[in-house]
């Protein structure tokens, strides 16, 4: 497979400069195979204007543009000449135009990472259901190949309902090992004018309406009941509900317990993790399908608390790297955090236990390497399934 001839779309909602899960992951993959002498472009949502994209990174104009969604039918058109695409799912009125293409032309690969269930209450939930009745099955028939990042998270997917299990394929999402290291970090301490021995619990995600899910009020409930222990919560992230979880820690009493950080930069993240002794990652929701925060959180050597969901549990394992909790379970994760606070050498010894494990599993080149062998089996066989 000569690789600076083929040619490689990745489709996707979102992009960076836009913090989020779907996006960070197609980002990597992107410039990890064009690292590797692949001509990769991205076509993505035009949602603001950016300066200093790079040449390969095109940001389409929708008619419709709702959230994370739009209706971008020049799509079709703009993926001629791609020997391969490859669809990061859920993208409404994105994938439609992917599809079709498909359908039309079997020739052109199709390949989906499959991250997450699409899940929204009211109107918004509605037209979700109508789409999962409607177009999910005849979605799902047309990709050669659907990428998920554990099993057991796509076994209890909307896809365990179709038949489509034989073309699925685990693919986890990996961590930069050497960005996200264990160590000491004094300057941030200082910067916050943080007590050496205050333990740092970390919260790390976005604070805006769509990851409504992350369980923050959850997280300060939990807290409130620990307020005789000594530790801070550092909340990093910003988003429209923002101000809504200072006024709920203020209501709670713990105004002074909790630091909101904001938006935080690539370059300094790293070492917020490095500040912290815990991670929490309380989400109460299956869109909550993997967690890059607990693998960051692993490969700097500290341990997490997170909800036992679908996914989520293979990167956190339950005594071993972390703790799970039931989702929404106020009494039991105020009940984990308490027992980290209280045992040092518990934490510590999953803190250890969660950088080998994000070593062993998690390093991005053998991952990569599984990409590129999916690519050249779709590229060399014809699909299994008939239309």
């Amino acid at each position: 497979m000569d690789k600076s001839s083929l040619n490689i779309a990745h489709v996707v909602c979102t992009y960076p400069p836009y913090r989020g899960g779907m996006g960070g992951v197609a980002h990597e993959y992107v410039e990890r195979l064009r690292a590797r002498g692949y001509n990769v472009h991205v076509f993505t949502i035009k949602d603001q204007e950016v300066e200093q994209d790079p040449h390969y990174v095109h940001r389409v104009p929708g008619i419709i543009h709702i959230g994370n969604a739009g209706v971008l039918p020049s799509l079709f058109h703009r993926l001629a000449g791609f020997d391969l695409v490859h669809l990061h799912y859920p993208f409404f009125g994105g994938a439609e135009p992917v599809i079709v293409r498909k359908a039309m032309r079997q020739d052109q690969g199709l390949i989906m990472t499959y991250h997450m269930d699409a899940s929204a209450s009211g109107a918004k939930g509605a037209l979700f259901s109508a789409h999962r009745r409607l177009l999910f099955p005849w979605l799902m028939n047309r990709v050669d190949r659907i990428l998920v990042s554990s099993l057991d998270y796509a076994k209890h997917s909307a896809l365990a309902e179709l038949d489509v299990m034989d073309r699925v394929e685990e693919h986890p999402f990996g961590v930069d090992l050497e960005r996200f290291h264990p160590g000491e970090e004094t300057g941030l301490r200082e910067l916050h004018q943080l007590p050496h021995h205050l333990p740092i619990l970390l919260f790390v995600g976005g604070l805006d309406s769509a990851h409504a899910f992350k369980g923050i009020p959850e997280l300060l409930s939990a807290l409130e009941k620990l307020i005789s222990y000594r530790w801070q919560l550092i909340i990093v992230g910003e988003g429209n509900l923002k101000q809504t979880y200072q006024d709920l820690a203020q209501q709670q009493g713990l105004s002074q317990r909790v630091l909101f950080a904001g938006n935080v930069s690539d370059d300094d993240l790293p070492a917020y993790y490095r500040l912290a002794n815990i991670h929490v990652f309380p989400s109460t929701k299956r869109a909550e399908a993997f967690g890059m925060v607990a693998l960051e959180a692993a490969a700097s050597g500290i341990p997490s608390i997170a909800s036992d969901l679908p996914g989520v549990r293979t990167v956190v394992r339950d005594g071993d790297t972390g703790l799970l909790v039931p989702p929404g379970n106020v009494e039991e994760l105020s009940k984990a955090i308490s027992l980290l606070l209280e045992q040092v050498d518990l934490r510590e010894r999953f803190g250890l236990s969660a950088r080998i494990n994000a070593e062993h599993l998690y390093d991005w080149a053998p991952l990569i390497d599984r990409l590129e062998s999916t690519y050249a089996s779709v590229l060399s066989q014809q699909s299994k399934r008939h239309y």
